[in-house]
């Protein structure tokens, strides 16, 4: 069978899945009570200057006027209160784009599905190379009030990107961070006197490229097209995206869906069985949300004893 042919198959079968879910009722938040927040920090909206980025630190258009309704941060500060941690939240938050300035920070929420644990990473791009301020060791700086940045680069290295991920020890306890350093399309690991590499990824148009995406995830090895559910990973209404990418990591495989409305963020907070505050939240304003588009990611392993693949870490995505 051509790798055309096998795209072809598994789009029907994502297609005629979805069809059968679409005349079912998804389980989503009320939305009958007013809009409610945990965090104490006053919501912050969007202003005439306000710029969109997707995870890539990619400029796109909103979907509906902008002005006057939420931030993305929003949902970043809601989480950190959520994990009873948003003093701290903030004050890495406040930290960095008071340093940076605003617009040139991706955020990350994670959900570490066994624990039912949130984290947090924050994602440094510079293409180019051409912001003095934007190094490893000048974030280690900024963060060290807040967050101890406990990885550095082994001599200088051509990276277009790096980020720092942390979570409630991190923050509360000053057990260091590692950071991740993107070179090319791969990515290492560094904590410590460890560098370690950890995944290699591609980039893909979700629908001009919808066969290499399939053919992409049918050659991981934590898929098993004869066992899992190919809807599982890659829901319908997450391709209507940008792009799509796969990852290959140490102990996991991985896909990232860019540029989704609010509305599937609903859908995927609902259906990777995110906190019920999360998903409420989104829920509640989403009317103050809808001109957002999101990112979000599913990282999946098999354990290789006949059962189907199970996602391990969930993750969306905004900027600041």
């Amino acid at each position: 069978m051509t790798r055309r042919a096998i795209a072809e198959t598994l789009l029907d079968e994502l297609v005629d899945i979805e069809d059968t879910r679409a005349r079912t009722t998804l389980p989503i938040v009320s939305n009958e009570a007013s809009p409610s927040k945990l965090a104490n920090a006053e919501l912050e909206r969007c202003g005439a200057d306000d710029r969109f980025h997707d995870y890539v630190l990619l400029e796109y258009q909103p979907v509906a006027s902008p002005v006057a309704k939420l931030r993305s941060l929003n949902l970043l500060v809601e989480s950190f209160a959520l994990a009873g941690v948003e003093r701290e939240g903030l004050a890495v938050m406040h930290a960095v784009r008071d340093a940076l300035g605003p617009f040139r920070t991706v955020w990350g929420i994670k959900w570490h599905h066994a624990r039912r644990e949130l984290g947090w990473e924050l994602y440094f791009y510079d293409y180019q190379r051409e912001h003095a301020d934007l190094s490893i060791a000048n974030l280690g700086k900024i963060l060290a009030p807040h967050v101890t940045v406990g990885g550095r680069e082994p001599r200088p290295l051509p990276w277009h990107m790096f980020s720092i991920e942390f979570d409630r020890a991190q923050l509360c306890e000053g057990k260091p961070s590692a950071v991740d350093i993107y070179v090319d399309m791969r990515s290492y690991k560094s904590l410590g006197h460890e560098f370690v590499f950890e995944n290699v990824y591609t980039f893909h148009h979700a629908y001009a490229e919808i066969d290499e995406i399939l053919h992409r995830i049918r050659a991981c090895t934590h898929f098993d097209p004869e066992l899992d559910r190919l809807h599982r990973l890659v829901p319908p209404h997450l391709l209507n995206c940008r792009k799509v990418c796969v990852a290959n990591k140490r102990s996991a495989d991985a896909l990232y869906f860019s540029r989704v409305t609010t509305r599937a963020l609903q859908r995927f907070l609902v259906e990777q069985r995110w906190p019920a505050e999360l998903a409420g939240y989104v829920e509640g304003w989403s009317d103050q949300l809808n001109h957002l588009l999101w990112d979000v990611g599913i990282d999946y392993r098999s354990d290789f004893d006949n059962t189907e693949v199970k996602p391990i870490k969930t993750g969306i995505y905004g900027s600041f």
